[in-house]
């Protein structure tokens, strides 16, 4: 039997503060009256690393029969998934778990395979086109406002933060190449601003810069990306593509130069001309070497919607097909952020 959520969020209390994590601590007070998920057995492929524990611990309080999930798409933390089976949760290998479950909670598609009941809650914008064409309900938490605040906010954060673990240097006036400008790369770009940095951004489409300041060139444009890496401190994909530079980027100015390699996405982008080893983390996520790889705060409203897309499809209340979040359970998780949480309220304008 898995242990009293109570113990989870006790065992967190020396890492976080309740304010880091409003809504998760607000459906886990809730959902203990409500049960909303009473018997339900459900499998979460959401990346395991301590701040996932208070997500598990919500939805242990609705009631849910929970099984946590590993997959080789997204990192986890291996003492985190030690820890999950002191707390009495099963921990199963995503691509050798067929179901069914009543709910399948997912990230990056890799649940995709597993028989559902009730249908299937996604988490990012990659696992989308595992679901195309997908007869059951599919909660996309990515198709919403609430997951700028991880994707922009807390990626672009912790991008830098992961990269002053790295005892790099990213101090006012060195020059950043953003490769991508979609949620994850504008939030890079919004950081990188407000550090001082000089930004310039590629992306395939021409799109309205964060900030007057930053330049632009066409991604496609290998001649003039190569250009732009050799004279940066460091270059960092985040084009939401496996291989997207593949034959664009001049790898002799990637072996050549000093310039530091990174990547943003779930997958490689950099393409397989560039050696793993040029890459930092080798080529996988940069934030992914933190023990906390987004901060609990920003990571705290995305995973709530995970967890209220599972009530949401037990209940019966979902359509057929992909589907986003309904603005109002959304509004209702800002006002709880900005009323409990520790999201600055000018960071928080900086989502549309």
């Amino acid at each position: 039997m898995p242990v009293d959520p109570a113990r989870i969020l006790e065992d967190l209390s020396p890492f976080y503060r309740r304010k880091e994590f409003p809504v998760l601590l607000n459906q886990y007070e809730t959902w203990s009256e409500s049960r909303p998920l009473e018997g339900c057995r459900i499998i979460d492929a959401s990346p395991v690393f301590r701040n996932t524990c208070a997500k598990y611990a919500a939805l242990l309080a609705a009631g849910a029969d929970l099984t946590a999930a590993v997959s080789p798409v997204m990192p986890h933390d291996p003492e985190t998934v030690a820890l999950l089976g002191r707390y009495g949760i099963p921990v199963a290998e995503a691509e050798r778990t067929e179901g069914p479950y009543d709910v399948v909670m997912d990230c990056a598609g890799a649940l995709s395979h597993v028989l559902s009941r009730y249908g299937y809650v996604e988490l990012t914008r990659s696992g989308a086109q595992r679901y195309a064409g997908c007869p059951q309900p599919v909660w996309m938490v990515d198709a919403g406002r609430i997951k700028q605040i991880e994707t922009c906010l807390g990626t672009g954060e912790s991008f830098f933060r992961a990269l002053e673990a790295l005892g790099a240097e990213s101090g006012p006036g060195r020059t950043l190449v953003v490769i991508g400008c979609g949620k994850v790369g504008r939030g890079i770009v919004l950081h990188a601003l407000s550090r001082g940095l000089n930004v310039t951004v590629a992306d395939v489409e021409e799109k309205p810069l964060p900030a007057p300041s930053a330049s632009f060139i066409h991604a496609a444009d290998g001649k003039a990306l190569s250009n732009a890496v050799k004279q940066a401190f460091c270059a960092v994909t985040a084009t939401g593509r496996r291989h997207a530079l593949s034959g664009v980027i001049d790898p002799a100015v990637t072996r050549s130069s000093g310039v530091l390699l990174a990547n943003m996405g779930v997958e490689d982008e950099w393409g397989p001309e560039i050696p793993k080893e040029r890459l930092l983390n080798g080529g996988r996520p940069l934030n992914f070497i933190l023990p906390d790889p987004t901060r609990m705060c920003y990571i705290d409203p995305p995973l709530a919607l995970h967890n209220r897309g599972a009530v949401e499809l037990a209940a019966g209340r979902a359509r057929p097909g992909i589907f986003p979040p309904p603005p109002e359970i959304e509004e209702a998780f800002l006002s709880l952020i900005r009323s409990r949480g520790s999201v600055p309220r000018e960071m928080l304008d900086w989502i549309s």
